[in-house]
């Protein structure tokens, strides 16, 4: 129990030193804005805010990182061929209670029967959106936008996505690692494909805002479960998944022609492309990561 507790703590402490923006707001006693935020009265209408020391340049639409800024994202369908998309960079004001922000880029696009935007009906109706988010005692979020003015008749409120089972982890990401080859002609495609499915895996579960506890005890009881000849293949094959995916993780690299071998490269730079994804799929291997330090 004691070894299990300890692993726990470890994996928490990992998923705070992904976000340094959030442990110096618990230091500082300002809140935590970091999450996926909903309102049940405008369903359609879903807010993710991150760090942006996480988020890619153009994510940060140009600006820097700073811990005290955050990438916010708003996405809200009208239908299955329409959206609007909200792209936000704010930063906490001098009294750390409140996000604001002005230069926001607010379009509403328009998809064909294919999924591919519409140049001609997508638009951007809105380049300079101004306004703040701040959060009462009970962790709800509010809104106020100079462009959107649903945005103050909003009462957000996180959400929190539950863990994977021991189980799922153990078939979408272990049994994947232990499947790899070496030394084969295949060996490259089937890394290529099982680097595909782990972002798969860490798009469904969204690791960078969930139960972490329940997270850090599902992913040791998946490791326990594994017999020692399996233990040994995941230990023989892990450092070469988990280098290459880190390197999907930067920005300044290319996704390769392996992908493009496999069949996958659009649906690679899709997923390595969008911030939540990249985020949990980082969250995840730090947390396999440091369960598997040396002592």
């Amino acid at each position: 129990m004691k070894k299990m507790i300890s692993i726990v703590l470890a994996l928490m402490i990992a998923l705070l030193a992904l976000t340094p923006s959030l442990a110096e707001d618990a230091a500082a006693e300002s809140p935590d804005f970091a999450g996926i935020w909903t309102d049940e009265n405008f369903d359609r209408m879903v807010l993710s805010i991150l760090p942006s020391e996480v988020c890619w340049s153009d994510e940060r639409m140009g600006e820097e990182a700073s811990a005290q800024k955050y990438v916010i994202q708003m996405v809200w369908s009208s239908s299955d061929s329409e959206e609007s998309i909200y792209n936000i960079v704010a930063e906490m004001d001098e009294s750390g209670k409140k996000l604001t922000y002005e230069g926001g880029l607010y379009a509403e696009f328009v998809y064909d029967e294919n999924g591919d935007v519409n140049e001609e009906e997508t638009c951007l109706v809105e380049d300079n959106g101004t306004g703040f988010f701040s959060m009462n005692e009970d962790g709800l979020l509010f809104w106020h936008d100079s462009y959107l003015q649903d945005a103050d008749n909003m009462t957000l409120v996180r959400n929190v996505a539950e863990a994977p089972s021991a189980e799922e982890i153990r078939e979408s990401y272990y049994q994947k690692v232990i499947g790899l080859e070496k030394d084969t002609a295949g060996a490259s495609l089937k890394l290529a494909q099982t680097v595909q499915e782990i972002f798969m895996f860490c798009m469904i579960n969204p690791f960078w805002c969930m139960d972490g506890e329940q997270f850090g005890m599902n992913l040791a009881l998946a490791q326990q479960m594994l017999t020692a000849e399996e233990k040994a293949a995941f230990d023989q094959n892990r450092g070469a998944l988990t280098q290459e995916i880190s390197r999907l993780l930067m920005e300044n690299e290319e996704a390769g022609s392996i992908y493009a071998d496999a069949g996958i490269e659009n649906q690679i730079e899709t997923l390595r492309n969008t911030m939540e994804i990249r985020f949990s799929v980082e969250v995840f291997l730090y947390a396999v990561e440091t369960l598997n330090e040396e002592p």
